[in-house]
């Protein structure tokens, strides 16, 4: 057994680390003790029908401007409830923007000590194939706020389960909400592409190489079956040095006549993305319950997908395929590039089919005034 090296720190150092640690450790404390004096000056809640607020997130979006995520759910809150930032009586928070929230902790402690309810809305875990050994750190805040919840919403069967194995099953009430479309202003085109030229379009941030891969990897499979096929991929690279990997990646494979980069887009431009394509690939494994696929269901674009995550309770037979894939917490696997053809070339046989089932789905699951109405019945309960 090797003897594992340690290089010497220097006390000069040493003491500058240490000084940085103990600088901003007094910066968050003062940062917490302002925060709390901020909470104790705030009027008491008010009685009656739910006064929302959602934890000061900065710069709230509105919905022609909120780009994919969790930020589109409180874009469509707000424009039913509104939001409070001084007199409330229920706090909704989302586990995926728990980040942006600042002094969680204080604000649901001064909250319990005021009577005021917790909505918990849980989408993903971290697991050890997204974040390796850092997996708990990362679930710990929400596995204390889970727990002191008044109501939880999880965002898919899948989500649940995910959230009983790593963070424990909530002792409060707890429901599955699938999230939410706009129907009206996510819906078909008149008139669908043509189909001289296969248009397909992966969509979303992305923030690992696997999930463009795969993309980029059935487009390849596409074109030496002979199809005249393109690929529109519309979203950011956030992991370090993605553009330049996915550009390198386009070049070593010839894809480049075949293929069409956009950046980040808003929610007023995804419509007319969706419309120009005829199939949408979403090789994301383990994805909880993502806002792409429903969105693309809702103006008629079919989903080929991973089997993994929420992605079975959200695309059905009729209205996509879905790749088949290892269960596996430990390790991300993409879906292979012959199976994604293979699906393509399915759907795109019988397109129409499968572009009406798809609206039709979505007006039955996914429609954003169900899910609102439901949402105000949870407001009513914890407000009595």
């Amino acid at each position: 057994m090797g003897v594992r090296m340690v290089e010497p720190v220097s006390p000069v150092i040493r003491a500058r680390e240490s000084a940085v640690a103990l600088a901003r450790r007094m910066y968050h404390v003062r940062g917490r003790r302002a925060f709390r004096r901020r909470l104790q000056a705030l009027p008491p809640p008010p009685s009656g029908g739910p006064a929302l607020n959602f934890g000061w997130i900065e710069d709230p979006l509105r919905p022609e401007e909120a780009a994919i995520g969790g930020a589109v759910k409180f874009a469509h809150l707000r424009a039913r409830f509104g939001e409070e930032r001084r007199r409330f009586n229920v706090i909704y928070l989302v586990s995926s923007t728990l980040h942006l929230v600042p002094h969680v902790e204080e604000l649901v402690a001064w909250a319990r000590g005021e009577g005021i309810p917790l909505i918990w809305n849980q989408n993903g875990v971290a697991y050890p194939a997204w974040c390796g050994g850092h997996y708990p750190w990362f679930n710990e805040p929400m596995r204390a706020l889970l727990a002191q919840a008044d109501h939880v919403i999880y965002q898919s069967e899948f989500c649940r389960g995910a959230a009983d194995r790593y963070l424990g099953p909530a002792s409060a009430p707890a429901e599955v909400l699938w999230n939410p479309v706009d129907l009206v202003h996510f819906s078909p085109a008149p008139v669908r592409p043509p189909l001289n030229v296969w248009e397909l379009l992966a969509m979303g941030t992305n923030h690992s190489f696997y999930r463009v891969r795969a993309s980029l990897d059935a487009l390849a499979e596409l074109i030496a079956r002979g199809r005249s096929v393109r690929l529109t991929i519309a979203g950011e690279f956030r992991w370090p040095g993605g553009d330049r990997e996915v550009a390198d990646y386009i070049a070593s494979r010839g894809l480049r006549d075949h293929v069409r980069l956009r950046p980040r887009f808003t929610q007023a431009e995804a419509p007319a993305l969706y419309r120009a394509a005829h199939v949408l690939l979403h090789p994301k494994y383990k994805d909880p319950c993502p806002t792409v696929p429903i969105e693309a269901l809702a103006c008629g674009l079919p989903v080929v997908a991973s089997h993994s995550g929420g992605m079975p309770e959200l695309v059905p037979a009729d209205c996509g395929r879905l790749v088949p894939v290892p269960d596996d917490w430990t390790q991300d696997h993409a879906p292979g590039a012959a199976e994604m053809a293979d699906a393509v070339e399915e759907i795109l046989s019988a397109q129409g089919n499968f572009a009406a089932s798809a609206r039709s789905w979505a007006e039955r699951s996914f429609d954003r005034e169900r899910w609102l109405d439901r949402h105000a019945e949870i407001f009513q309960a914890l407000c009595r």
